[in-house]
């Protein structure tokens, strides 16, 4: 999939746009996605100005999002219009290299577990075949509320 196809099934943007590039999807199954770390990312203002490095937190957005393009490739449970994602866990995370400015991170996700609205997923990120991180995320599909819905859960 290419950048903008990628930006078709996202709702996020600059700066919150966290996947460039799809380059493997199997419904149901797995994905492998690319983010494309460069040096002009707000994120590096502050995270840290004398050494750049890629905030923990970003890449497991970028996970997410990852797992968001699944979800939405995916016949029978992916998202439908109204539903978005939210992560509901996060297990198991690790972070063992540093992700600097001109890193190519690939994203690989596999789905362990699909249950209703809920999914396990396991990932694993890697820079140029080193693993950077890895973890297993839970998340749940949601419906956006509308301003008049009477909530029933």
């Amino acid at each position: 999939m290419t950048f903008e196809q990628v930006r078709c099934l996202l709702k996020q943007r600059f700066p919150m746009l966290m996947v460039d590039t799809v380059l493997e999807l199997v419904p149901g199954e797995r994905i492998a996605a690319v983010k494309n770390v460069t040096g002009n990312e707000l994120q590096f203002l502050g995270h840290f100005p004398e050494f750049a490095i890629m905030p923990g937190t970003l890449i497991v957005e970028a996970i997410g999002q990852a797992a968001s393009i699944l979800f939405a490739r995916t016949t029978e449970t992916g998202t439908q219009p109204g539903e978005f994602l939210v992560l509901g866990s996060i297990n198991d995370m690790r972070f063992l290299v540093p992700v600097v400015p001109g890193d190519r991170m690939r994203i690989d996700l596999q789905i362990l577990k699909l249950a209703g609205a809920i999914a396990l997923v396991e990932s694993v990120v890697t820079v140029e075949g080193t693993m950077v991180a890895k973890g297993k995320l839970s998340f749940a599909r949601r419906r956006l509320a509308t301003p008049n819905a009477v909530a029933t859960d």
